[in-house]
C-alpha cells in the first residue's frame, strides 16, 4: 500500500509535471492554452489518478485533490505573480480537481476496499 504522504507528494509532482512538462515541450505560457494539455495531459493526470486510488492506504486518494493545485502552484511560480487572489485560486483548483478524486474513488471501489 501506497502510504497517504507518498500519495500527496505524487499528486503534486503530477500537478507540477502537468504545467511544466506542457508547456515545455508547446511553448504555450500555460499549459491550458494548448492543445497537447487536453489530449495528452488531462489523461495522463486521470491515470494518475487512478493509480493512486487502487494502491493508496486508508484515505490517501484523496490526495488526488492535490494535483490542479499542484499545477496552478507551477504556473504561478512560473509566471513570478501569485496576486492577491491566491485564496480563491487555490479553493477553485480544488473544485476542478473533483474529476481526479472521482477516477480514485472508482478505482479505489474496483480494488475492493471501502
Amino acid at each position: 500500500m501506497l502510504p497517504a504522504r507518498t500519495a500527496m507528494l505524487i499528486c503534486i509532482v503530477i500537478g507540477l509535471t502537468l504545467e511544466v512538462g506542457v508547456t515545455l515541450i508547446t511553448g504555450r505560457s500555460e499549459a491550458w492554452d494548448a492543445g497537447l494539455y487536453w489530449t495528452v495531459g488531462l489523461p495522463f493526470a486521470a491515470v494518475g489518478a487512478a493509480m493512486i486510488g487502487y494502491t493508496a492506504a486508508g484515505r490517501g486518494w484523496l490526495a488526488t485533490a492535490l494535483i490542479v493545485p499542484g499545477q496552478v502552484a507551477a504556473m504561478t511560480i512560473r509566471s513570478g505573480s501569485i496576486g492577491g487572489l491566491w485564496p480563491l485560486m487555490l479553493v477553485l483548483s480544488s473544485v476542478l480537481s473533483l474529476p481526479f478524486i472521482t477516477v480514485a474513488w472508482v478505482a479505489r471501489r474496483l480494488r475492493g476496499a471501502g
